[in-house]
């Protein structure tokens, strides 16, 4: 059993981010909030999403997985006014998700979550991480895609830089000293090398006001982490970024 009554910017929210790796995903609808797990389809990036109850006008739920075409619902919502409300209703007998949007009413069918992959959350230790307004992060990834695809990131104990340099001689070097972060832990200088094509979507749909900051750990061939909490800190989220690791010496 599910009833579930949200204000159309968290869902509008879920369904954004979550499209930035996936079409298809599995809900994971706990007594206290709202669990996802998604990885792309290459198996390089994978975001989490913890959504507690509190951030849901109503929440009556019996655990229970549902698997979702995120399109069907983003069409949906495109028809949401400012004050409308989303109102979820399953029952896992009929299979049949009931989604109300004003005065519109859909009824769609769940995926088989059987044939879903659950991915497995990454556990590691980082000796690095930094904490950045959320829109300054994103100008500054902006900016390095205008010369390149991949982005290297720095950190040591005065500042975070976000370069690209590429062979026809042009480069972006974006400088962050430590009075401009929130914070700055780095034992040892560092550096990783990630991908603009996941890291460019993602940051602007941060900074378009779902978070104020967002917390980057990463080091020398490590995954790059990123945090960040929305909804007066009801919601938490991790992305996981493969590194692009190279054999030059």
């Amino acid at each position: 059993m599910l009833r579930v009554t949200a204000n159309t910017q968290l869902m509008k929210e879920i369904v954004d981010l979550l499209s930035v790796l996936t079409e298809e995903a599995k809900l994971v609808w706990k007594e206290n909030g709202l669990q996802i797990n998604v990885v792309d389809g290459s198996h390089v990036a994978l975001l989490s999403a913890t959504i507690g109850d509190a951030c849901f006008e109503t929440y009556e739920v019996e655990p229970v997985e549902i698997g979702l075409e995120l399109a069907k619902l983003r069409d949906l919502l495109s028809l949401a006014g400012p004050s409308d409300l989303v109102e979820l209703d399953y029952d896992k007998a009929i299979g049949a998700i009931n989604v109300r949007v004003g005065a519109v009413h859909r009824i769609l069918r769940g995926l088989d979550t059987a044939t879903m992959n659950e991915p497995k959350m990454p556990q590691l230790s980082f000796d690095s991480r930094a904490t950045i307004d959320a829109s300054k992060l994103s100008n500054a990834l902006r900016a390095a895609k205008f010369v390149g695809e991949l982005v290297d990131l720095s950190l040591d104990s005065n500042q975070m830089s976000v370069s690209v340099t590429v062979e026809a001689g042009e480069s972006v070097n974006v400088r962050f000293d430590a009075g401009e972060l929130s914070e700055l832990v780095a034992a040892n200088p560092t550096q990783s090398t990630y991908s603009l094509q996941f890291l460019d979507p993602l940051t602007r749909k941060l900074a378009s006001g779902l978070t104020d900051s967002v917390t980057l750990e990463f080091q020398d061939k490590y995954p790059l982490r990123l945090t960040w909490n929305s909804n007066d800190g009801g919601a938490s989220w991790v992305y996981f970024l493969a590194p692009r690791v190279t054999n030059d010496p």
